[in-house]
C-alpha cells in the first residue's frame, strides 16, 4: 500500500514539475516578464487602476476572458464588453479553472490581467472532446469587470428574467413579492386536499436553465413521480415557496432566481464543460451560479 501511495505521489510531483517547467519555458521564449506567485501561476497586469477597490475573498464578480492552451489554441473568448458580464464567487471552490479565481485577488476592480498557468491550476488532466487537450496549460487574459454587491444580484437576475419574458413574448407570469415568477396552466382538483408540510407531495417536472432547452433534470413519468416534503433541509427555496396550497392536478410554470434555486454554485468556463463535469463528478452542481432557472410541474397527488 505505501509503495503505491509513494508511486502515485512521484507521478503528481513529476507532473507539477513537468508543467512548471514548461510554462516558464513559454516566458522565456516568449520574452515575458511576468510574476509568479507562490501557488504556481505567473501573471502580467495589463491595465492598472490603483484609484479601484480591491477585490477580496468573498466578493462577487463579473469578468471577461480569453482563454488559450500555451500552444495558442483557442478554448474560448468571451471579450466583448456588449454582452452580459460572467458572473462568479471569490470564494473556495469559486470557479474553473481554479487559476482565474486565485488572481482575482491580485486586481483591482477593471484590471486586465495575463495569466499563465500550469494545468494543476486550470483543468488538470481532464479533457473534452478536441476543445480541451489534457493536461493543458493555458494562457489567460481576464479582465476583472465589476465587483456585484450584495443588493445588485438580485436586480440582475430580475432584469435578465424581464429581458426573457419579453423576449420570447412570454404572458401570464406573476411575481411573486419573494421574487419568483409564477405561471399556472391548471388550478388542479377543487376537491383535493391543499398541500402543506404534513403533505407529502408527488409531481413530476422538467427544470431548465433558464433560455436553454436541454434540461438540467426531469422526472415525466406519472407513475413513478418524484416526492417532496414541504419546509425541510436541503430545499429548494422557490419550490416550498410555490407548492404550498396547491392542489392535485395543478400545473404550473416557475421562473426563479438562483439565490432562491441552487445559490453560488462552482462557476465553469467555458460553459460548454459544465454538464460533463458534473457527471464526472468534478463539480456538484449542473445549474449555474447567478443565473435563473425555469421549471415546470404537475401536482400528480398529494398524500396525507
Amino acid at each position: 500500500m505505501s509503495s503505491c501511495l509513494s508511486g502515485l505521489e512521484s507521478d503528481l510531483e513529476r507532473a507539477i514539475e513537468r508543467d512548471d517547467r514548461l510554462v516558464k519555458e513559454f516566458l522565456q521564449r516568449n520574452n515575458l516578464e511576468a510574476v509568479e506567485t507562490a501557488l504556481g501561476y505567473f501573471f502580467i497586469k495589463e491595465s492598472v487602476h490603483e484609484e479601484a477597490e480591491q477585490i477580496e475573498n468573498g466578493d462577487v464578480l463579473g469578468v471577461y476572458y480569453e482563454i488559450r492552451t500555451l500552444e495558442g489554441q483557442l478554448i474560448e473568448r468571451y471579450f466583448d464588453e456588449n454582452l452580459p458580464q460572467r458572473i462568479f464567487s471569490h470564494s473556495e471552490g469559486g470557479l474553473v479553472p481554479r487559476a482565474m479565481n486565485f488572481a482575482a485577488g491580485l486586481a483591482r476592480e477593471g484590471e486586465v490581467i495575463n495569466l499563465y498557468v500550469p494545468s494543476y491550476l486550470a483543468y488538470r488532466d481532464y479533457s473534452f472532446q478536441q476543445l480541451i487537450p489534457p493536461n493543458a496549460n493555458l494562457n489567460i487574459r481576464v479582465k476583472y469587470a465589476k465587483i456585484f454587491s450584495e443588493d445588485e444580484l438580485p436586480e440582475v437576475e430580475d432584469e435578465i428574467i424581464l429581458s426573457y419574458l419579453m423576449e420570447n413574448e412570454l404572458e401570464n407570469f406573476e411575481k411573486n413579492p419573494d421574487g419568483f415568477y409564477l405561471k399556472m396552466l391548471d388550478e388542479g382538483d377543487p376537491e383535493s386536499p391543499s398541500a402543506t408540510a404534513e403533505n407529502v407531495i408527488f409531481f413530476t417536472f422538467e427544470l431548465f436553465q433558464m433560455g436553454e432547452e436541454e434540461t438540467i433534470s426531469e422526472i415525466t413519468s406519472e407513475s413513478n413521480p418524484f416526492q417532496y416534503g414541504l419546509d425541510r433541509t436541503g430545499n429548494l427555496k422557490f419550490l416550498d415557496l410555490s407548492l404550498g396550497g396547491l392542489k392535485k392536478g395543478a400545473e404550473l410554470e416557475i421562473i426563479a432566481p438562483s439565490y432562491l434555486a441552487f445559490g453560488k454554485t462552482t462557476q465553469v468556463f467555458p460553459f460548454q464543460i459544465r454538464r460533463d463535469l458534473f457527471f464526472q463528478n468534478y463539480i456538484p452542481q449542473v445549474a449555474r451560479p447567478f443565473e435563473p432557472v425555469r421549471m415546470k410541474v404537475k401536482i400528480v397527488h398529494i398524500s396525507g
